[in-house]
């Protein structure tokens, strides 16, 4: 069995947290290998000390390891805490004050609030106890020096080997306890990202809708990006009469045919939107009139050249077209109101035409 697969296998009991007992079995190998690469450092004099001592913190280490597998969180996480108290305050007069044991009160603290569930007044006074403990221990403790004597590098070595393994504990606390609530945050920042892109866009064509379109050319006149720009509406001639001839459906695919023949024949910067019914606005940033001109001339001629197919009817459709220049003088809506006259003007003198 792989070690990733040993740590995060579930506990028997139904309806428990497998977070605290993944992060409980990772703390315990963590102390593990800790308790023994301290046991090397000191030497072969430990065992000779306290023997049976350090043979029991040993063995219950092992066996509260086990315990995980078998027993309901609550209890596994008091378990862990026991041995963690029982661990420190046999250590630190074993191996001396400047070992850094203490330190291990830290894991203990970040248990308190994130392993527990619970009313926060709770965690709140488990945490006192944790730091009436600590303060005891300095007490009792403070400075107090080794029963093996041994040299400056190795007390250096001990101080690194626990500092090193209470930083360990705490990211691996951290991000087990924070991966969750990090991934729904992350799922509910692109559930909000969709939904504004949804209340932004049009469902039939996969254009911006009104609204968006009215925002990003006001973000464009705002930022200070673009000298001026040329707008223009666009309206597809006798759609009413494809609705009554071919029905709604045969109406829809032409709707979204002149979006995405729109998309394909216009700069990737432009701004397109279906604008209400058969209506579109287009956007030209940093576009002056002739060439904006140019463009909606070969997109008229484009869509009035290609027949679209739908089942076994071919429905050739022309496009009108109202086209102004835009300096940012005014506001925004009186360019879109004058491009709008314009198209209005197109379809009073015959419709399928650019009028600028």
């Amino acid at each position: 069995m792989r070690l990733y697969d040993l740590i995060t296998k579930d506990v028997k009991a139904e309806n428990e947290s497998k977070r605290v007992i993944v992060a409980l079995r990772i703390l315990y190998m963590v102390v593990f290998i800790a308790f023994s690469v301290d046991l090397l450092l000191v030497g072969r004099e430990s065992i000779e000390v306290f023997p049976h001592g350090l043979g029991i913190l040993f063995v219950a280490n092992i066996l509260l390891f086990i315990h995980t597998y078998h027993s309901r969180t609550k209890p596994a996480l008091f378990c862990f805490m026991i041995f963690l108290f029982v661990w420190i305050l046999f250590m630190i007069p074993f191996l001396g004050w400047s070992a850094g044991m203490q330190n291990y009160f830290i894991i203990i603290l970040m248990l308190c609030f994130f392993a527990m569930y619970g009313k926060s007044g709770y965690k709140f006074l488990y945490a006192g106890f944790v730091l009436a403990m600590r303060i005891m221990t300095i007490w009792a403790y403070g400075g107090i020096k080794p029963l093996i004597e041994y040299d400056v590098v190795r007390d250096k070595l001990l101080q690194i080997t626990n500092i090193s393994a209470v930083f360990i504990s705490i990211i691996f606390i951290s991000y087990v306890f924070s991966k969750k609530e990090n991934e729904a945050e992350e799922k509910l920042m692109k559930y909000n990202d969709k939904l504004k892109q949804e209340a932004g866009t049009d469902q039939l064509t996969g254009l911006c809708n009104r609204r968006r379109a009215q925002e990003q050319i006001h973000q464009m006149k705002t930022s200070g990006e673009t000298a001026a720009m040329s707008i223009a509406m666009a309206d597809i001639d006798f759609f009413k009469k494809v609705n009554d001839t071919y029905g709604h459906d045969a109406g829809d695919e032409v709707l979204k045919f002149v979006a995405k023949t729109m998309v394909d024949n216009c700069r990737n910067d432009s701004i397109i939107a279906r604008w209400g019914g058969e209506e579109f606005l287009l956007v030209f940033p940093d576009t002056n009139g002739d060439h904006a001109y140019i463009a909606l001339e070969r997109l008229r001629k484009k869509i009035q050249d290609t027949p679209i197919k739908i089942n076994d009817i071919e429905i050739s459709i022309t496009m009108t077209f109202g086209l102004t220049e835009y300096s940012f003088s005014d506001d925004e809506s009186y360019a879109i109101k004058e491009a709008d006259e314009k198209l209005y003007m197109g379809k009073q003198n015959g419709r399928n035409q650019v009028v600028y």
